[in-house]
This record gives C-alpha cells, structure tokens and sequence, in this order.
C-alpha cells in the first residue's frame, strides 16, 4: 500500500545536480518526470545509535515530481548513475624509468589495461544474499592526464545503480597497470544522502603482484556489531589479508602485520664480535616486533638474517615514510656523509687530532667546522681531487648547527644550578623521584652485589640542607634523587672491561631550594664488588671546596650525566615510547576494522612508527650500530633496555598521572586543576605535560562515550577484546600473567588506557626526543660515552689529573670521531619534516569519520591544545618559574605542540615519526 507526503522539489533537485534530470535518458515514457532515489538515503525519520545519540535513519525508494515528493513501495526501482572522484597522489620527483613505466600504463590503461571500480551497498540482496554491488566503471582520464604536473591528480568512474542499491558502504579498485599507485580518497556523489567520502591513503598494488580486489570502506564508523549486513564479510576478509599466515618471507609490497622476537640484531655470520642475544622469550624478556620472515644466519639458524643499509628494510607497504619525510631523512643521510668524512680524515691524517685538546676545538666544530691543517691538505688533498671538491663546496655544511644549549650561556653546563635544572626541564626529565627512604637502599640481590645501603650518609649532606634535620628535609619534600644505581651495576664488569668505556652506577642527592629549582648536594659513584657479597667500591662526593675538588666534582656529574643519557636512550626513550607500543599497532591492524570507531581514533597516533623501528633494528639498536658505538654501555645496551623491561615496564604506571605519583612527584588532590598536586611547583615537563595529558583524556572520554554507553557494550565487542588480547599476550607475551594490565570491561577502562597509548605516542616520545640535539647536541654538557673513570690519590692517572684536569676532563669525553658520529645521529632524530602531522591536526580534519558529532568534538580539542600551547608560552615568560626562565636560561617548549620542519626544539607529533 502507497504512502505519500508532500514536498517542495524544486530545491532539491537543485541540491543534487548529479542526480538524472527530467530530461534524462535514464527517465523513460511517461515516468519523465519522475526519479527514483536510493533507500537509506532519504533522511525523513531518525533513529538512535547505540550510545544514544540521534542519526538520520534510512527510509524508502522516493519519487520525485516537479512539485512534490512521493514515497512509493511499490513501484520497480529504475536505474540512474553516480559519479566518483578519485584523488591519486603522484610523486614529486621520479626518475627515468619510473617516468617511462608511467607513461607504459598511460598508453596501457588506454587499450584496456585500467583500473577497475566497483561499488558495494551496505545492504545485501534478499534474493542472492550476497552484497548488492554496482557495474565495474573503468577510471576516466589516465592516459588524458598522463602529463599533469599537480602532486595530486583526479580522475573520475561512472557507476549505474538503481533505486534499491542502498547506501554505498564499501568501493571495490582493481589495478590492471603494471605499476602502483597512491590512492589517497574516493569521493562517490549522486546520492541523495550527499557525497559518501572513502579515505584511502593507500598503494594500490597491480594484478600482477595482488590479484584480487582492494576494499576500502566508507568513513562511517561501526562497531562490529552493528555492520551492515553487506559489509560484514567484507570486514573480516579484510582483517584476515592483514593478518596473514604467519609463513614465508615479507615481500615490500605486502600489507601483512605479524610479531616476531628481536632475534635479528646481531650477525653471527660476521663473528662472534657481532653476536647478540635475541631479545624476546623466557631468557631475556622484551616486546614483539614486526614480523620479516628472513631465512636465518648460516652460523644460528635461531638468528634471523639481516637486510644490511641501504637495502629497505620490510614494513607494510602502507607504513613506509611518505616522499617528504623520506626527502628530510635524504638529506640527513648526505649531510652525515660530510659530518662524517672529514672527522675521519682528520682522525687518519692527523693522530693528534684525535682527541679534543681544549674546549675551544669542540666550539670550533659550530663556529668553522673541521679543517685538516693546511700542510696535510697541500700534500694530500691533490691526490684526493674529490675530497678537496667536497671540501670547498660544502664549507657551510662542514660546520655543526649550534645547539640551543650554549646559545644563551655558553658556560651554563659547568654551573650546578644548570646540572641540576636540566633534571626537570632537559632531554630526560623522567627520572628524577623523591627521596623518601635515607639513606637510598638498592634491590640488588645482596649475596651477589653486597650490602644495598647507599654510601651517602647524613654527615655528608648536613651542611648542605640549611639548617634542617635529615628528618626534616624528607617529611618537608625537599630531596630528590637520581638513581642509576641497580640499572648499570649488573653491567659494569662487561662495561669497564671495554677500551675506552668507563662508568659507575651512580646516585645523586639533590635539595629544592626556596627558590624552587634544585641544588645537587651529593653523588655516590659505586663499582661492583670484586667477589660476590663483597662490600662494593663506594665512593661520595659532594660540592667542591677547592680547585681540585670542583674538577673532581665536574667529572662526577659528567658520570651522572653519561648514566642518565645511556637510561634516557634504551629505556625511556627506545624502550617505552618505540619498542612497547609497537605490539598495540600490530594488534590494531590485526584485529581492528579500518571502519572501527577505535580504530579511526588510534589511526594517526600509529603513522610511521613501524618504519621507524625497523629502521632502528637495522642501524640504530643492532649489533655495532650507532647506540652501542655512541653510549658508553656499548654491545651490553639492549641487555639494559631489556633488564628495564623484565624488572620495572608496567604499561599501568606509564601514564603521565600514575608515573608522577610512582616517583613521589605529585600527590592526589581533587582540589587541583589536574587532580594532583606537584611537589616540585615548577617542574616543567609535569607541568606542561597535565596540559596536554588532560586535553587528550577529555577528547578520549567524550569519544569513547559516543560508542559505548554501558560496560556490557565494551565486554561484548570482540574486535576491540581481539586486539586488547592479542596485544597483550602476544606482543608482550613475556608479561601476559602480569596481574597489573587493565581491564578493558567499562568505557572508562578503556579511555583511561587509550589516553595512555596516545600519551605515550605523541606527548611523551616528543618530549623524550626533539630536544636530543638541541640540549644534547654540545657534548661536554652531556656526554654519552665516558672513557676514564675518575681518579683516587695513588693512582697513576691522578698526578696527569691535577697537573692538567681539563686535559684529563676532555680525555674522558668522547674523541673527535665518537663525538661527532653522535652528533650527527641526535642531528637527525632531533628533526622534524615537513609533512609532520601534530597534536590536534588531522590531513582530513572534516572526512576523517562520517560521525559529525566526533568531527564537531575533534575540533575542541584541537582548540584546547592551541590553548594549552598559549599556556607554554605564558610560562616561559614568567620569571617567577626559574627552571625555565631568567638570565641565560632555556624556555621550555619540547611540550609545545605546534613546529615548522627542521630542529627548533619543540612540537609533538601525533605519533612516534623518527
């Protein structure tokens, strides 16, 4: 039986001008004047959503007349057409033969080798009970637009459909070219429901290499139990491509995401000098990583073979480093080639070169670069003509951009005050905690380490508290503490058996001030016991007196200094912001739709990160890589960063509220903005870093309520459980029976623990890493590798240290090669490229999710981080906070989300991008 409302039309129709006109030929006999539109796409009524929220509902086929709307049930669907526009995305720059093989598929797509389009409904065909789907439509305009200059191209597909087709929930794109190609969106129109967007950001792969079909499903979000019934095989046929099966080996072009143990960082083949232990297992417990499925080494058939530099490296196609950020890393690797190759000619060609021998050489290095002096240059650079080109053509390039440490106080690095302000406000301001036990008690095993008691007594620090009690000073808050002392002293032996690698575990004693920064006031230097439960070798040294005591004093600090570089880098760094949330991006493509509402969330705090830890394994973190040549704990460094993980990783205490209150450096106060209270008032990286943690936290909760109104809506979505489960039992599978993971059985489990996640991708690891060369970057101030340990009346070295401490000093830091080797490394993890996406943005801030609600929400938060950014900025300028503003004194912005390209010390990324 016909039902009818009436409508004004002639607006509409104006509204949809790719809908058939009355002239059309799609309109036949006496039905000119009417027009079929798609079910599901006519809003009249609405409905509810599962977290309650109001959505258009779908009603039935219309027909439209020149001055009113019909709806009809029973009249025969016609047939009318839509049009897609599809964005491609081209390279910048090509070579010859990509040029060539272009210009093949050009002429190829023109006799029939083109790529193939299919639309599919979100509803299913009551006869087939299959998905109703839409003719194949070639893309228009390949071979027209063979010679088009524009980074993107957009080409077009015509599809026919008729009026029971339903709401397109999913396009189909088959590849017939002999090339990839970047598919960045889909935008289909035509519909009365308006333009369905379908973000793809993806490469395509031709026939030849992927022989079915790519889906891409439209920007609506649903929760697995509410996919439409059309889209729900396609759903998990998608998942189940990503997954793979877990065999053979990784080709480029492949999308599969799988875990392995890092058993791929060491090179047995090349000798015992390069074997490492696999990371990963009962031994020695680490997260997952990405799966390559290499064969393994001839000599340990336990120990993956390695793709040496520069051979890529297997990730998800879809993973790689896009053309910008590939261009930034390009142009780092040449200008490490001209940072490097002068500093080893100097080395080879001049052998007293090799060490600095006054600190004016290491400010040379930003004021005129290396020069070999100019009668090595006249003898040998004419048999060298290249190196003499380079030389003379790239003189600004030879020179070290000058680290933003020195630039407003060269000598700050000497000053405590400056050692001591860079605790809370510097690379790694994550380890300082309050001391609440004195004296400090190790938990080392005693049978093999000795007595746990800390060597620093109250007689040493009692002067030093002005004028109150040991007692005192603990219950008022006023000591801190840095404690590398368990985490170097089960390596030590292995360390300081090493030439030219020298270190103690180190604790330093710090007192606040009533200024409110900090002052070091003692530093306990320990060696390991020379037999098992043999007291340790234990040495305290506290503010100099005199000449020889404040060199001594700057030699503890640059031990303190070396340890906190060496934590900074394997464990708070690599190990929590790269290695440990490299599993939950596995787990996530694995198990979590694209159209998961959490997996539309999580999608740009995931971008980059599993390249840039491939990357790592192959010249970063591997057997003779740049960490162990560029830290003092050299071929032992991954052993640390896995003790860390076995010994102290909870991902319950990662967040920036629970880590605060784990270190005594906040306490719970619901009468605070944050809901805690600083013991340390101005304490930068706390302090900025509530400001972004509670704007992230708020954007979570209000997203995670829009999908999941009650606890039993959490427990009984399985890809989300899928991924949680996966995430933790494999790809942490060494802390599965942990009993502190959360569970995720309420929505605010689960925004507590994405909050984290998020955290820890953007906020944190920006933190922990923009600031390596601009804080790290003038080797004195923190230098990563130590040679010498420091000197006892009676010892041979200690006469050459009194009659020249700073020739001693410099000849503990770094030499030339190690130094600037370092540098050039911190150089190009310190740098932004310009397709950087920050905290707040999006590439496709409106189309990103068809939830305009989300849309509305995700652009809240991107006004109250500009807003937390207006805050940073204040706060620099207030010289009431000394730790981060006064005379020669640094801002602090590693915490400020917002950065042009290059190294300016400051931005936060949406995710872990190098």
């Amino acid at each position: 039986m016909a039902t009818s409302m009436e409508i004004l039309a002639s607006s509409l129709l104006q509204r949809t001008p790719l809908l058939p006109s009355s002239r059309s030929p799609l309109l036949r006999g006496g039905e000119q004047s009417r027009l079929f539109l798609s079910p599901a796409c006519f809003p009249l009524k609405k409905r509810s959503s599962a977290a309650g929220r109001v959505v258009r509902a779908p009603v039935s086929a219309a027909i439209l007349t020149e001055r009113f709307v019909r709806v009809e049930t029973e009249e025969r669907p016609v047939r009318f057409k839509v049009r897609a526009a599809v964005t491609v995305r081209r390279k910048k720059k090509e070579d010859l033969m990509a040029t060539v093989a272009n210009q093949l598929d050009a002429f190829s797509d023109r006799i029939g080798r083109n790529v193939v389009l299919e639309l599919v409904s979100a509803e299913i065909d009551l006869r087939t009970r299959k998905p109703k789907a839409s003719n194949s439509a070639a893309l228009r305009g390949w071979f027209e637009k063979k010679k088009a200059k524009a980074e993107r191209v957009v080409y077009t597909a015509e599809f026919t459909v008729d009026s029971s087709f339903g709401e397109p929930g999913a396009i189909t794109v088959l590849n017939r070219h002999q090339r990839e190609f970047f598919l960045e969106s889909i935008v289909v129109e035509g519909f009365a429901c308006g333009p369905v967007h379908f973000p793809c950001n993806s490469w395509v792969q031709p026939t030849r290499i992927h022989p079915h079909k790519r889906v891409f499903f439209s920007n609506k979000p649903y929760l697995p139990s509410q996919t439409p019934p059309g889209l729900r095989e396609l759903r998990q046929q998608e998942l189940k491509e990503l997954r793979g099966d877990g065999k053979g080996e990784r080709k480029l072009t492949d999308r599969i995401y799988d875990y392995d143990t890092y058993n791929d960082l060491g090179n047995p083949d090349r000798g015992i000098d390069f074997v490492r232990p696999t990371l990963g297992g009962e031994q020695m417990p680490y997260p997952r990583r990405l799966r390559t499925g290499r064969p393994p080494t001839i000599t340990d058939r336990h120990v993956e073979s390695r793709v040496e530099d520069p051979l890529p490296m297997y990730v998800p196609r879809d993973e790689r480093f896009e053309e910008g950020k590939q261009a930034m890393l390009t142009a780092g690797a040449q200008k490490a080639v001209l940072h490097n190759l002068v500093p080893l000619l100097v080395a080879s060609f001049s052998p007293e070169s090799h060490d600095f021998k006054a600190f004016h050489e290491v400010d040379n290095l930003f004021k005129e670069g290396l020069r070999l002096k100019q009668t090595l240059q006249d003898q040998l650079f004419h048999k060298i003509p290249l190196v003499s080109k380079i030389e003379e053509s790239t003189e600004g390039h030879l020179r070290y951009d000058t680290p933003h440490i020195i630039t407003k106080d060269k000598f700050a690095w000497l000053r405590d005050d400056e050692f001591a302000r860079q605790v809370v406000a510097g690379i790694n301001p994550v380890n300082i905690e309050r001391l609440q036990v004195f004296p400090p008690v190790s938990k080392l095993d005693p049978a093999i380490y000795g007595p746990p008691e800390s060597a620093i007594k109250e007689e040493h620090i009692i002067s030093h508290l002005n004028g109150m009690s040991l007692q005192q000073a603990v219950e008022a808050n006023k000591l801190f503490m840095l404690d590398f002392h368990d985490v170097y002293l089960p390596f030590l032996d292995r360390i300081n058996a090493q030439d030219g690698r020298k270190a103690y575990g180190t604790r330093t004693i710090f007192l606040l001030t009533e200024s409110g920064t900090l002052k070091p006031i003692a530093i306990e230097l320990s060696l390991p016991p020379v037999r098992p439960g043999d007291a340790r070798a234990k040495r305290v040294l506290t503010p100099p007196t005199d000449a020889t005591s404040n060199w001594l004093w700057q030699l503890a600090k640059a031990h303190v200094c070396s340890n906190d570089a060496g934590v900074h880098q394997l464990v708070n760094h690599w190990l929590k912001t790269h290695a440990c949330i490299e599993p939950f991006i596995l787990a996530a493509h694995r198990q979590l739709s694209a159209m998961h509402p959490i997996f539309k969330l999580l999608k740009p705090h995931m971008r980059y990160t599993l390249e840039v830890n491939a990357l790592a394994r192959q010249i970063l973190i591997n057997g003779g890589g740049v960490i162990e040549s560029g830290f003092t704990p050299g071929p032992v460094c991954m052993e640390i960063s896995a003790a860390a993980y076995r010994n102290h990783w909870r991902f319950d205490q990662e967040g920036l509220p629970a880590d605060l209150i784990r270190r005594g450096m906040a306490v719970e106060d619901p009468t605070q903005p944050h809901g805690l209270r600083l013991v340390i008032e101005d304490y930068p990286y706390a302090t900025d870093g509530l400001l972004l943690w509670s704007a992230i936290q708020s954007w979570v909760e209000t997203y995670v309520a829009a999908y999941y109104p009650d606890d039993e809506s959490i427990q009984s979505d399985y890809e989300l459980q899928s991924w949680y489960a996966e995430a933790v039992n494999v790809g942490h599978a060494d802390k599965r029976y942990a009993p502190w993971w959360p569970r995720l059985s309420s929505p605010a489990a689960l925004s507590s623990f994405l909050t984290t996640l998020i955290w820890l991708s953007s906020a944190q690891h920006a933190a922990l890493n923009f600031g390596q060369y601009p804080l790290g970057g003038y080797i004195p101030n923190r230098p990563p590798v130590l040679r010498r340990l420091i000197p006892v009346e009676g010892d041979p070295e200690y006469e050459h240290f009194r009659s020249d401490p700073a020739k001693f000093f410099l000849s503990a830091l770094p030499n030339l090669t190690q130094a600037t080797t370092f540098m050039t490394v911190i150089d190009t993890l310190s740098t932004h490229s310009v397709d950087e996406e920050y905290l707040g943005e999006r590439p496709d801030p409106y189309t990103w999710t068809g939830d305009g609600e989300m849309v509305e929400a995700f652009h809240e938060f991107a006004s109250e981080v500009r807003r937390a950014e207006s805050e940073i900025a204040r706060r620099n300028a207030d010289p009431a906070r000394r730790n981060r503003c006064g005379a020669g004194v640094l801002p602090y912005e590693l915490m400020a989300p917002s950065s042009g390209p290059g190294i300016t010390c400051r931005g936060v990324p949406n995710s872990v991008t190098i």
